[in-house]
């Protein structure tokens, strides 16, 4: 049985969606995950410190893509002004999710990245998108081509621009002459040999999170899909179970309107 409990925003956004804090009692710490960090959202965390901040910024925000998320430029500034407030630099995560791995997908990523990067951000979570039957109609009716065809899946020289693509941000990283050393993790991507696997809730979030962290306590039983390496004492705190107002075309809900 895992020791802790972490609460966690997956089934929401943690920015718009501020009903986690109600629970905060409940668990021991947890991972806050947001496209939009709100004041609302700084004034909540701000003096949390047992919280890690997952900002999501894929580089199309305000695109037909993700028409209501802030542009890479706003999230940014947003999280600078996270900062601003006393947050550690060291409890925010970077989350370039998802990733749509053609040639102008990677070149969108791997634009976020250096942004971050040249403002010493260090730590970042990455995926590659989904194309479920329902994202796929969603694309075709805006008028934007399918990343696999007619596949729900990346094809291997998907996964490969990707791995090179960590490749390339660590390469960067690295001629920046930055003290401390960049994490670029994923979950459920065994196929990206390049980052480091480990789940949106992990051994380092937990001691991030000022607990004490025990071999024999921490564990990744607690599959939500195939490949997931979460601990298994993670807990959702937003049980939305519709569309954001987002609206995004990947959505994995279904009844986007």
């Amino acid at each position: 049985m895992a020791k802790y409990r972490i609460g966690a925003t997956n089934g929401g956004d943690a920015g718009l969606d501020l009903s986690w804090r109600g629970k905060m009692d409940a668990v021991d710490g947890a991972v806050l995950i947001t496209k939009h960090i709100t004041p609302q959202f700084i004034e909540a965390v701000h003096n949390l410190e047992n919280v890690v901040v997952h900002a999501t910024c894929t580089g199309y925000g305000g695109t037909v893509l993700e028409p209501n998320v802030p542009t890479v430029t706003e999230q940014f500034a947003r999280v600078k002004d996270l900062i601003a407030v006393g947050f550690p630099k060291e409890r925010i995560v970077i989350r370039v999710d998802p990733i749509i791995p053609t040639t102008k997908g990677i070149q969108t990523a791997m634009g976020v990245l250096k942004m971050f990067m040249d403002a010493s951000f260090y730590r970042y979570r990455i995926s590659i998108i989904d194309m479920y039957p329902h994202v796929r109609k969603r694309f075709a009716a805006a008028g934007l081509p399918l990343p696999y065809g007619d596949s729900f899946a990346p094809h291997r020289e998907d996964w490969q621009r990707v791995n090179k693509m960590i490749t390339d941000t660590k390469i960067y990283w690295a001629n920046g002459n930055h003290s401390d050393d960049i994490r670029i993790e994923a979950c459920a991507e065994p196929t990206l040999t390049e980052a480091i696997r480990c789940g949106c809730v992990s051994e380092y979030d937990i001691s991030l999170m000022g607990l004490t962290v025990d071999s024999d306590d921490l564990d990744t039983a607690g599959y939500q899909r195939r490949d997931c390496l979460c601990y298994s004492g993670k807990k959702e705190l937003l049980n939305g179970k519709k569309p954001c107002p987002y609206q995004c075309l990947y959505c994995f809900w279904k009844d986007v309107k």
